[in-house]
């Protein structure tokens, strides 16, 4: 008696095993079918930066490379100025506003041309 209700168990269990698997199955089928019905290109779209947020950042590049272009670069005079002033013990700060120099350039400056040199 024992014995046909286990057997009688393990039947129910791989029925109900086999019907979970057949239902994934139509699953995965109706899955790749939709799959297969995309534009080609479409799965590449999930990953990709959207365009709209290239063209921003395009823009602001441009923007940004056009008042670097605008702005004047200091002229030989300005260097020269600044490496006296430099010799003469000239901070950073006098540099940038005497001289017209970025913060990097008034240092490099000044390492090049230290005070009493």
């Amino acid at each position: 008696m024992w014995l046909e209700a286990g057997v009688g168990i393990l039947l129910l269990l791989a029925l109900a095993q086999s019907t979970l698997l057949f239902h994934g199955w139509r699953q995965l089928r109706e899955l790749q079918r939709r799959v297969a019905a995309l534009p080609h290109d479409a799965g590449y779209a999930c990953t990709d930066v959207p365009t709209s947020m290239l063209v921003t950042a395009l823009g602001r590049l441009e923007r940004r490379l056009g008042r670097i272009e605008q702005a004047p670069p200091p002229t030989r005079q300005s260097y020269e100025l600044a490496q006296q002033l430099a010799r003469e013990g000239a901070d950073v700060e006098q540099l940038v506003s005497r001289c017209g120099l970025s913060r990097d350039e008034a240092r490099l400056v000044l390492q090049m041309h230290p005070a009493g040199s």
